[in-house]
């Protein structure tokens, strides 16, 4: 079954700049699906759009229901988003306070939500971190509250933008390790293919607002002339490997 279905979407910032133009996909309950891209491929808008922040024209629709016709506390908390930038996301005094707001929102008593909050912290191997200021963490432990404070709200879902961005090579594989005992279903946006390579079954390239391609993610990523053509390269796990056939293209190329 298809959980996330992307149809059309189409999105032009106030500006008039075109973000998007005409995407879609589909992601299957279960999967991991990666959204990559040079910079200014529409990525983060995309993202954005999964939740209901922002919303373009053509559908978007979880579990085949347009999202817009859902509760907006419901579907945020079944589409969980976390930011590029975790201190985004964290603004309340403590770690405890950050992760048990969502919760609390949802009408839980303070004891459930503490209880709740405490449970998600020690998921993401954070709980030691619940009387600390978030803006005294690492680059690392921020990413691990940040996504605690979405993952208590129980998602069906997780998106993800750049979730390893900025981290040392210790602090990325433990993310990576993190995401990939996680069983939700997940969307990646990242730079980082070797990741990708990784955590996820799928992967879609996108240029220019526009979807070109999706396939399985190792397929996509050892296609060197589908990658050059925008503005990517076989990551260095991988290029030892045979080059595989351009899968199906998503949109006409003129």
């Amino acid at each position: 079954m298809n959980i996330i279905e992307v149809i059309e979407l189409s999105y032009s910032y106030p500006d008039g700049t075109e973000a998007l133009r005409g995407v879609s996909f589909r992601v299957a309950e279960g999967r991991s699906l990666a959204l990559i891209g040079r910079n200014g491929a529409g990525k983060s808008t995309l993202l954005l759009h999964l939740n209901g922040i922002f919303g373009g024209s053509g559908a978007v629709r979880f579990r085949g229901t347009p999202i817009e016709e859902l509760p907006a506390a419901q579907l945020r908390a079944s589409v969980g988003l976390v930011f590029e930038d975790p201190s985004d996301q964290l603004f309340m005094p403590t770690v405890l306070d950050d992760v048990t707001f969502g919760p609390l929102n949802m009408g839980l008593t303070p004891e459930e939500a503490e209880a709740r909050a405490r449970e998600s912290l020690a998921s993401v191997g954070a709980e030691h971190l619940a009387p600390r200021a978030p803006h005294h963490l690492s680059a690392g432990q921020m990413r691990r509250v940040a996504l605690a404070s979405v993952l208590v709200m129980g998602p069906e879902v997780l998106v993800l933008d750049e979730p390893v961005a900025g981290l040392d090579p210790e602090g990325r594989e433990a993310v990576i390790e993190l995401l990939a005992g996680l069983t939700q279903t997940k969307i990646i946006a990242t730079h980082d293919l070797d990741l990708v390579a990784q955590l996820c079954d799928e992967a879609l390239v996108s240029d220019d607002g526009r979807a070109h391609a999706q396939g399985p993610a190792r397929e996509l990523l050892t296609d060197e002339p589908l990658l050059r053509a925008h503005g990517l390269r076989v990551p260095p796990s991988l290029r030892s490997l045979p080059t595989s056939p351009s899968p199906k293209s998503l949109v006409s190329e003129d």
